[in-house]
């Protein structure tokens, strides 16, 4: 066969080895034009980010819960109202420790009046018994001492009487008499001089011992009381809900006669004078999350056409993570300032925490290395 002609004007078909070097040519311009958007890719760097939502609080902050399970009986702060710490915010139903109370305080007082009569009548029983053995040791000594003199009477008429039978004055029997008379003083006197005393002494100091013992048994089961007033005391105590933190308060939903429980929270108190934006991380991105990594955040009531964000950074992480419901997170408290606008304790916010850069290739398939 022959070469192709043609007569209209058109440019002749390429030749194989023409049509081989523009499809080579083609192929270097697209793998140069590859390689450069694959270079700008790897060159341009952006922002990393992870999404969290919370809201502004204050610097001190507390949820009021009820300490133990009761009735509401008195709600006496409602919200926007500052409070003092300590200060009562509500009254749980308390009738069955007051009467308990009332009871256990009149038994203290019966006790107590039963311990001081007890207290009365052996200090009277012991003095008594004290004052007559006392009269009866002086009433034997002074037996002792009439007896001493009635032996030493004795004696010098025996002697007198010697005498005089000796010299044939006296009759002999009126010697026998004599010494009779003596050796009866003589017994006499020893039988008071033995004489002992220290059984009575042992039986008022075992009495008294035994007195001391009652009364000691009494003061235990009055301290025994006393402690279980205290206790009631501390009952009525949870029965009201104090204010752990100076502040102004946000009362949340409930009534009197409605049953609460520790796990209800009842009032949010928002104190200090500096303001906080607390952040909840999920639990996927919270690893990538650290102390002075920057946010950016918009608030509820700035979404409008004209966007306000305010700027901060992450001042302190929980090293726990928590759950509400299905979802877990980790709590991250950020630095906040409001600038010249006016921000309510409560308003929520959507942020951005920023962790870093990345090329845009990472960035669009959202690969972390």
């Amino acid at each position: 066969m022959g070469d192709l002609r043609i007569t209209t004007g058109e440019e002749l078909p390429l030749g194989k080895k023409q049509a081989r070097k523009r499809r080579n040519m083609i192929f270097l311009v697209m793998f140069l034009l590859l390689a450069a958007i694959v270079t700008a890719g790897s060159l341009i760097k952006l922002d990393r980010y992870t999404v969290a939502a919370g809201y502004v609080t204050t610097e001190d902050y507390a949820e009021v819960r009820p300490p133990v399970t009761g009735i509401v009986s008195k709600i006496l702060v409602s919200s926007g109202k500052v409070v003092q710490a300590g200060e009562v915010l509500v009254q749980l139903n308390s009738e069955e420790e007051e009467a308990l109370l009332a009871e256990t305080k009149a038994r203290v007082s019966k006790l107590q009046t039963e311990v001081e009569r007890r207290k009365a009548e052996m200090a009277i029983d012991l003095e008594r018994r004290g004052v007559d053995l006392m009269e009866q040791q002086r009433a034997h000594k002074d037996n002792i001492s009439i007896a001493e003199l009635q032996l030493q009477n004795a004696q010098t008429r025996l002697k007198l009487t010697s005498e005089l039978v000796a010299r044939g004055l006296k009759a002999a029997n009126n010697l026998e008499d004599d010494r009779l008379k003596e050796q009866l003083a003589k017994v006499t006197l020893t039988s008071l001089q033995n004489k002992d005393f220290t059984i009575y002494e042992e039986l008022l100091k075992r009495d008294r011992s035994k007195y001391d013992q009652e009364i000691a048994a009494l003061a235990n089961e009055l301290r025994a009381l006393e402690d279980a007033v205290r206790r009631v005391e501390a009952r009525l105590q949870t029965r009201l809900i104090r204010a752990p933190i100076s502040g102004m308060v946000v009362r949340y939903e409930f009534v009197v006669g409605e049953l609460l429980t520790p796990t209800s929270v009842i009032y949010e108190i928002f104190g200090g004078d500096k303001q906080v934006l607390k952040l909840r991380i999920s639990e996927r991105h919270a690893i990538k999350v650290g102390v002075g990594q920057p946010y950016r955040a918009r608030l509820a009531p700035y979404k409008g056409l004209i966007r306000n964000y305010f700027w901060g950074e992450v001042e302190y992480l929980r090293n726990v993570i928590q759950n509400d419901g299905k979802t877990n997170y980790r709590m991250a408290y950020c630095s906040f300032d409001p600038g010249e606008h006016s921000i309510p304790p409560g308003t929520t916010a959507e942020a951005r925490i920023y962790y870093g850069k990345s090329s845009l290739w990472l960035y669009i398939f959202n690969v972390d290395l």
